[in-house]
């Protein structure tokens, strides 16, 4: 496992990945619904994940009215939504890191109507 599963003094999190990879983040996202206990259910976690993308919705928005909070605000938005997509993913057995690989191949052959 590359990731450090030491816990925390507060609760039963385990602690980040050591390496930012997407292997890693994902591997961590999964070791972390099993040790909370966080659902599996594929409906509940992809409409938990599209609630997610609300609330990154709503700090888009907010950032025309404030840019000055948009970034630290969107962030915390972009993090959720991170890691529910990779709970999405290890919920239907894909590994992102290859299946964004196979479709930057795909793209990489497909001609582009703009």
């Amino acid at each position: 496992m590359t990731n450090n599963t030491e816990t925390t003094e507060r609760n039963n999190m385990p602690d980040p990945p050591e390496e930012s990879t997407l292997p890693a983040y994902q591997e961590y996202v999964g070791e972390l619904v099993d040790r909370m206990g966080f659902t599996k259910d594929h409906n509940e976690v992809f409409i938990m994940l599209t609630e997610e993308v609300g609330e990154l919705a709503k700090e888009v928005r907010r950032g025309w009215k404030r840019p000055e909070e948009a970034r630290e605000l969107a962030a915390g938005e972009l993090a959720d939504v991170f890691m529910y997509l990779c709970n999405v993913a290890n919920n239907f057995g894909v590994d992102l890191d290859a299946a964004i690989r196979d479709k930057i191949k795909k793209n990489q052959t497909r001609h582009w109507d703009f």
